[in-house]
């Protein structure tokens, strides 16, 4: 194997080369030229000096003059002809990151998602809605809003004294547990003030991989839009280049993470300049029953 840099120093003027090593990109070599900023022109814009180039900058400094900078990536000249799924660097990282939900969609009013009536929660958010919708009429025609917040009287109607649908009399709403009774008022009174979101902490894990250019990229594709349990995201790590920091993170999650599901969103694939790729693939942490499994299918 032997690395390969083009440049040339024709130009009538001083010429510096460079030459560095980064992971990301290999070795480079970079050819900085000074001189009349006419013939700098020129010459970022020719072949001979340019052509097969990964970066050219051109800037102009006092007095007519200028530079022109000129990278070159080397050229690996092996052969390649067998795909591989072997990074050369893979970086996991597990942050936290923010999200904002509904009021309703907390954990808190679990109790108002149940079988007898699975539109309930809708009742109670229209009812809130109506209220604000009444107070807001009212003050644009200049009127008061005498009547206090209730929220039977949104639900079942201000002369509503019984319930057909299960014979009984009095306020619909006592038909139900206290439970829900009193979580019906309080995510109503809490709509009507306006709380109707809520700031929920979540993590994410974030696989980032720079990979030979041989490379199946598909294979960072597979299983995207699944929910994948703990064990199976643990397994994925410790697949992959085994370190001592990735026995920490998958600790981590088999402690604290167990029972619940990582979201694999689609990746993102850079090329980058000397002809590698950056894979960039997220898994974001999800409840279990958070998503619906129609559309999300387990992996496990």
């Amino acid at each position: 194997m032997s690395l390969h840099f083009k440049g040339t120093t024709s130009l009538a003027s001083s010429v510096h080369v460079e030459r560095t090593f980064s992971e990301t990109n290999g070795w480079e070599s970079t050819y900085t030229y000074k001189g009349r900023y006419a013939d700098i022109l020129t010459a970022s814009t020719s072949n001979s000096y340019v052509g097969n180039a990964t970066r050219v900058n051109v800037r102009q400094e006092d007095g007519g003059y200028g530079i022109l900078e000129v990278t070159f990536s080397s050229i690996d000249n092996t052969i390649v002809d067998t795909p591989s799924v072997e990074p050369e660097t893979d970086v996991w990282t597990f942050a936290p990151y923010e999200v904002q939900r509904n009021a309703w969609e907390h954990p808190y009013f679990t109790t108002l998602r149940f079988v007898a009536d699975p539109g309930h929660v809708s009742k109670v958010v229209a009812a809130a809605e109506s209220y604000q919708n009444k107070v807001r009429g009212a003050m644009e025609a200049g009127t008061r809003v005498g009547t206090a917040f209730k929220i039977e009287d949104y639900i079942y109607g201000s002369n509503a004294d019984s319930n057909p649908e299960t014979g009984t009399t009095g306020v619909p709403l006592g038909v139900y547990s206290t439970a829900v009774q009193d979580k019906t008022t309080e995510l109503a009174h809490m709509l009507a003030y306006g709380h109707e979101t809520y700031n929920e902490d979540k993590y994410t894990l974030r696989n980032t991989r720079i990979v030979p250019a041989n490379t199946l990229l598909k294979a960072s594709t597979w299983r995207k839009g699944y929910q994948w349990t703990t064990n199976r995201v643990v397994d994925l790590i410790l697949t992959q280049k085994i370190e001592a920091t990735k026995y920490s993170i998958c600790g981590e999650l088999l402690l604290d993470f167990a029972g619940t599901y990582w979201l694999k969103k689609a990746p993102t694939i850079t090329e980058l300049y000397n002809g590698k790729f950056e894979i960039a693939s997220e898994f974001i942490n999800m409840e279990a029953g958070e998503l619906p499994t129609e559309f999300h299918p387990i992996y496990s």
